[in-house]
């Protein structure tokens, strides 16, 4: 089963400003509550799927929520029934609910009711994506195992903190592309000839101008330097902003790992 695909479905560009616009909370809230709220709500399915009391209603209700289309996501989550999504919660994190829910607000920085809200539109989409995923596996393989099953094989396997550490580098990355895109210098304008007009004009007095031109190989030297100067520069930058990256990476999962701490003790 591809875990993978389906964080990355929750976790996409698409999903994140669609849920803040759903909720009325900003997408940096919305991708710091869910960073933190995945390893719970995923290892609370498991709990679900291998629960006796839980493991048939739970294969019931992802069956249930297999048929939803999810292709379009601003469609699908501009659908969802919040107080239909708080029960998925409630049911996902028990008698936690409530105090997962303020220690969430707590790290994100979001209020209690955005990241109730945040929740609750992100489950129903977990719940599609878990329940297609699983009767797609169901179908390949013909098993004839339960869904709930399925989910719990799954999530027994999977390291979600590697996951989202590895998510949250991509995205990362492409931001830096962007930067260093947005930085680069703009060429200039050439003439209508193709060339980059750098002859002076002459003097009034139509005589030449009788200063030296400085060496070639010696502008040749400078331009090197100049440019290898400025390569480091560069590359030492790149170094700091990926180093800071990594860093608040680190940090977002490193709260995600202390409430879960909390909550298990």
């Amino acid at each position: 089963m591809d875990l993978t695909s389906i964080m990355s479905t929750l976790m996409s560009a698409d999903s994140l400003n669609n849920i803040s616009e759903k909720t009325g909370s900003s997408k940096k809230e919305v991708k710091s509550v869910l960073t933190s709220a995945l390893p719970l709500l995923l290892a609370g399915a498991k709990d679900q799927a291998d629960d006796e009391s839980t493991a048939e209603g739970f294969a019931a209700a992802l069956q249930q929520h297999s048929k939803n289309d999810t292709k379009d996501l601003s469609s699908f989550l501009g659908k969802v029934d919040l107080a239909d999504g708080a029960k998925i919660i409630g049911h996902l994190l028990g008698g936690k609910t409530e105090s997962t829910t303020q220690t969430l607000a707590q790290s994100s920085g979001a209020s209690s009711n955005n990241t109730a809200n945040i929740l609750a539109a992100a489950a129903p989409l977990l719940m599609s994506l878990l329940g297609q995923q699983s009767q797609k596996d169901e179908e390949e393989n013909a098993t004839g195992q339960l869904v709930g099953t399925l989910v719990s094989s799954m999530l027994s396997n999977v390291d979600v903190g590697d996951l989202l550490m590895g998510m949250l580098g991509a995205d990362s990355d492409k931001e830096e592309e962007k930067e260093e895109t947005a930085a680069k210098p703009k060429k200039k304008k050439q003439s209508s000839s193709g060339k980059t007009s750098t002859a002076k004009k002459k003097p009034a007095s139509g005589k030449t101008s009788t200063a030296k031109k400085k060496p070639a190989s010696s502008t040749s030297a400078a331009k090197k330097k100049t440019a290898s100067t400025a390569k480091k520069k560069t590359e030492d930058s790149k170094k700091t902003s990926a180093k800071k990256k990594e860093a608040s990476a680190a940090s977002k999962l490193g709260d995600a790992a202390g409430i879960l701490m909390k909550l298990l003790k």
